[in-house]
């Protein structure tokens, strides 16, 4: 009900006047000096217990190479947030420059990848187990050397009912069983190697989803099928073995290749609608090749192909595109979003995308708030929380220019 108060007022404003019906209002909850509390904040944010928000800087900290950090709500409307390093990167084998979310597992456990360090400087995969007792530190463990090694870089994990962790590494999706008493050994193993060719391949940015049936959903940046495209990138599906030990099978659900009206280069994943549909963004292409918001919609029938369609496209801004970032869906179907560049200040927006009333109408775009640099700039996504209110963090920017967090109302 509040997602749809919200959007109903927006587009109230946008029918009459932005004085009659303000736009959301932006509020900086908190700005990261770059010292021992962080800076540059480069991934979007997630909700725990009682409203608690949690993220990841990709600098600063005790040692500069990165933190994880909550910020946790105030007693009383319009106090202060409190935000509390709930572990700073040492650098090397620990790992460094942190700059996908967490995930939050059973008990509270935090789960993230380094971009960088580890025991093959390639990136790694940990584990933050809150303390017994309130105020005590956080216990950090590390997982995953092999397959770090392999590939390099991990990005975002998502995490299965059962604790089991899914990611990727340019072009590794693996996966990490939890043992079966604490303190034991995850098994590590690696579900599917992307070789390039037809079935696309990844460059620096790995992200997949978990659907129904364990099946993972991501996006390669380059490749694809080059008999229907131009190796533009695809979509892919991941579905788990039939048996057990069998092997997973990939399917390239989409490749991208009409340059440039259909998209190019999906680099952020895709998120998945109630009915299966996949939505999800491309750096480039559309009409301006600024980029573009697309669905896929499953077949009727198993086997046929998925239907693509731009649902947005964005422009170039003095001759650079805006860099969409991943997206958020409501359960009302409306897709929430940030630009990087773009809007008047070329600082990066927030934008809503509304579904048609009818099938194969216009779905309609509305800016929620465009950056100026001192209330942040480079947005990396959103977060819906409670009461329709939207939270996301900004790279840059804000009172010391090392970024920020920030909440977005009606």
């Amino acid at each position: 009900m509040a997602i749809r108060r919200l959007f109903t007022a927006l587009l109230f404003c946008a029918a009459y006047s932005a004085a009659q019906n303000p736009p959301p209002s932006l509020t900086t909850i908190y700005n990261f000096t770059g010292g021992t509390d962080g800076g540059n904040p480069n991934a979007p944010l997630v909700m725990g217990e009682a409203g608690v928000l949690y993220g990841t800087t990709l600098w600063g900290g005790e040692k500069g190479y990165g933190t994880v950090f909550s910020l946790t709500p105030p007693a009383s409307p319009g106090g202060a947030w409190t935000e509390t390093v709930l572990y700073s990167f040492e650098g090397l084998r620990d790992g460094f420059n942190p700059k996908s979310p967490v995930v939050i597992g059973s008990g509270g456990v935090l789960y993230g990848t380094t971009s960088r360090g580890g025991e093959y400087e390639t990136g790694t995969v940990f584990s933050l187990t809150p303390p017994a007792s309130p105020g005590g530190p956080w216990t950090k463990a590390e997982y995953g050397g092999g397959l770090i090694a392999s590939s390099g870089e991990p990005d975002d994990l998502v995490i299965s009912p059962g604790g089991v962790l899914y990611g990727g590494c340019c072009g590794t999706i693996f996966a990490l069983q939890p043992p079966a008493s604490p303190g034991g050994h995850w098994g590590e193993k690696t579900l599917y190697a992307i070789s390039g060719g037809i079935t696309g391949y990844f460059t620096t940015q790995t992200h997949v989803v978990l659907g129904k049936g364990l099946v993972l959903y991501g996006t390669t940046s380059q490749g694809g099928d080059y008999g229907a495209g131009n190796g533009d990138g695809a979509v892919f599906a991941l579905s788990p073995p039939a048996t057990p030990g069998g092997s997973w099978s990939y399917a390239s659900l989409y490749s991208f290749g009409g340059y440039p009206s259909d998209g190019v280069n999906p680099y952020m994943g895709v998120v998945i609608g109630g009915d299966g549909v996949l939505y999800g963004s491309t750096g480039y292409g559309g009409s301006s090749n600024g980029g573009t918001i697309f669905s896929l919609t499953p077949p009727a029938s198993s086997g046929g192909a998925w239907t693509e369609a731009v649902l947005q496209e964005f422009p170039l801004v003095s001759t650079r595109n805006v860099w969409p970032g991943p997206l958020t869906l409501a359960e009302d179907g409306t897709l929430f979003g940030t630009t990087q560049f773009g809007g008047a200040s070329l600082m990066g927006t927030a934008y809503a995308l509304q579904a048609p009333a009818t099938s194969g109408g216009a779905w309609t775009q509305i800016l929620l708030h465009t950056f100026t640099g001192s209330d942040g700039s480079g947005p990396t996504g959103l977060l819906m929380g409670s009461g329709g209110v939207l939270y996301g963090t900004t790279s840059l920017g804000g009172a010391y220019g090392a970024g920020t967090v920030f909440a977005l109302t009606e």
